[in-house]
C-alpha cells in the first residue's frame, strides 16, 4: 500500500518513472521462483536485538504495482544490484560469492566485500535467471542493475577472477565488472 501511495504521489507531480531498488545487502525484496531460498534466507535480517525484519513482494503484488503504475502513466524500472550490494544474495546462497562461505544479511549500512564472484561461471547462470524472472514482470525495457560500492578486493585475491582476467585480456578489475 505504501509503493502505490508514492506511486500516487508520482503521478500528482506529474513524474513517470518508478526507479523500485528491489535488492540490498540488507534484504533481497522480489520473489525468484527458481531461487527461493532468496525469499527463505536473502529476504529476512537479523536485528541487533534479535528480532527477524524483512520480507518480499511476491510477483503477484509486484505486477499489482505495475499494473497500478501503467494506468497513471508511470514506468516502473526495478533494480538488481549487482556485482556489488548482494551479501543478502551470498546469505542464501554462498556459492556465488569468491569465498563460498556462509555470511549473513546484513543488518547495518556500508559497503561490504561480499559481492558475486566474477569467476564463477554458476554467478552469470544465476544472475541470467534471476533477470529472466524480473524481465517477466515489468514491461519497462530498462532494468537498472547498480554497479556501485562493489569493492574488488575478493576479485585481487581469487584465482578463478584472475583467470577470466586474463583470458578476456582485461586490464584489471573494474574491466571484470564492466565483463
Amino acid at each position: 500500500e505504501v509503493v502505490l501511495k508514492y506511486i500516487d504521489l508520482l503521478a500528482f507531480f506529474k513524474m513517470n518513472t518508478l526507479h523500485w531498488h528491489l535488492t540490498e545487502d540488507q534484504g533481497w525484496r522480489i520473489e525468484i521462483e527458481k531461487y527461493p531460498l532468496l525469499n527463505k534466507v536473502a529476504s529476512y535480517r537479523k536485528e541487533e536485538d534479535g528480532s527477524v525484519y524483512g520480507g518480499y513482494y511476491t510477483k503477484d503484488e509486484i505486477r499489482r504495482v505495475v499494473e497500478y503504475a501503467r494506468i497513471r502513466g508511470i514506468e516502473v524500472i526495478p533494480e538488481i544490484e549487482l556485482p556489488g550490494h548482494s551479501q543478502a544474495a551470498v546469505a542464501a546462497y554462498p556459492h556465488l560469492s569468491c569465498t563460498g562461505q556462509q555470511v549473513e544479511v546484513a543488518n547495518d549500512w556500508g559497503v561490504f566485500k561480499e559481492i558475486y564472484c566474477a569467476g564463477n561461471d554458476s554467478v552469470f547462470t544465476f544472475l541470467e535467471d534471476v533477470l529472466t524472472e524480473v524481465m517477466e514482470l515489468f514491461p519497462s525495457q530498462k532494468i537498472h542493475i547498480g554497479g556501485d560500492e562493489a569493492p574488488k578486493t575478493r576479485w585481487e585475491a581469487y584465482s578463478k577472477c584472475q583467470k577470466r582476467k586474463t583470458d578476456e585480456n582485461l586490464a584489471d578489475e573494474h574491466e571484470l565488472q564492466s565483463y
